[in-house]
């Protein structure tokens, strides 16, 4: 995986040198491989395990940082204008175990350009291609805060409604890269009033995507279940930067937080309107007993909750659940 340096700076005030630093990671238990590029353009050849998924993207990475150097992190807080009108879109959850939260949000008369040089540059520095401001949205915050969202044309979507279902036999779905994929029962996708719209978290559907003439936008952030994620990237042969993050668990937390990432970054360049609050659906809450982590580990619930506290994890009794990025 790749990191830039420079990128780590948004959160956090390094002063040391790029190949300290690298060093400095690498002992912590985030190793970089290699360095190519220098100045602005140092890159970081990262090796990362797939245990560490909070670490696959430059917050994470910088979040590292702050503990290595014990600096302050810097938060991303998305600054976005006033809503307009109300949200009357529906998002209908019917696999609460496979996707227990899904959030969207609305933009109007958005205007489909071209984007800003620094999220070019920053995007072709980690060999991502630049096509537009609002799929460049997505890579940013994906590369970013390493949640993987999407971008549906709002106005190609059918019956005013996404759906979180099983595929049926037979039913069929042409994903972004023009592939039209058979899908089965085992398949687990995003669909409108009528068809599917996308490989839930694997990869969109090419009757959906935005295009020069689309102006209204539905941004979406979910939880996906990693096996589930697996299993279809897998039979579909499709592996993708949003399914390598889901396979191995991303934050269930920060679905609003990437919504409204990538609402602020396409708003900035292409203009439009935010529509209502954001719609997010909470099908069922994440969370982990502390009573069956004290079998296992063989010490207290506070004990375990003053080690974990750090770790961005919120105590509550018995129960404790991630906190957000």
């Amino acid at each position: 995986m790749k990191i830039s340096p420079q990128w780590l700076r948004d959160f956090v005030d390094l002063q040391v040198n790029y190949h300290q630093l690298a060093d400095d990671l690498t002992l912590a238990g985030i190793a970089v491989e290699s360095i190519s590029g220098e100045g602005d353009g140092t890159v970081f050849d990262m090796d990362l395990t797939t245990n560490r998924p909070d670490a696959m993207n430059h917050f994470g990475v910088a979040r590292e940082c702050s503990g290595v150097y014990n600096l302050p992190l810097k938060p991303i807080a998305p600054q976005l204008p006033a809503a307009t009108g109300s949200t009357e879109f529906k998002i209908q959850i019917d696999e609460p175990e496979l996707c227990p939260r899904f959030t969207g949000r609305m933009l109007r008369d958005v205007t489909i350009k071209p984007s800003p040089a620094q999220i070019s540059k920053r995007l072709a520095l980690l060999d991502q291609r630049p096509i537009n401001n609002a799929v460049d949205a997505t890579n940013y915050t994906l590369w970013e805060l390493g949640k993987p969202t999407h971008v549906f044309d709002l106005d190609l979507l059918e019956g005013g409604k996404l759906i979180v279902r099983r595929a049926r036999d037979g039913e069929k779905v042409k994903t972004l890269d023009g592939i039209e994929r058979k899908l089965t029962t085992e398949d687990l996708v995003v669909a409108d009033g009528r068809k599917p719209v996308a490989l839930a978290g694997v990869m969109g559907g090419f009757d959906t995507m935005i295009t020069d003439k689309t102006r209204n936008i539905l941004i979406e952030s979910a939880w996906w279940d990693p096996i589930t994620i697996r299993k279809m990237s897998r039979r579909h042969g499709l592996h993708t930067d949003a399914s390598h993050r889901f396979e191995r668990g991303a934050d269930f937390e920060s679905t609003v937080l990437s919504c409204d990432r990538v609402a602020e970054l396409i708003l900035q360049s292409g203009g439009g309107e935010l529509i209502g609050a954001p719609i997010d659906v909470v099908a069922k809450n994440m969370r982990f007993s502390a009573s069956s982590t004290n079998s296992v580990l063989m010490c207290s619930p506070n004990a375990v909750a003053m080690r974990i506290s750090p770790c961005a994890f919120q105590a509550g009794g018995w129960m404790w659940s991630a906190k957000s990025i």
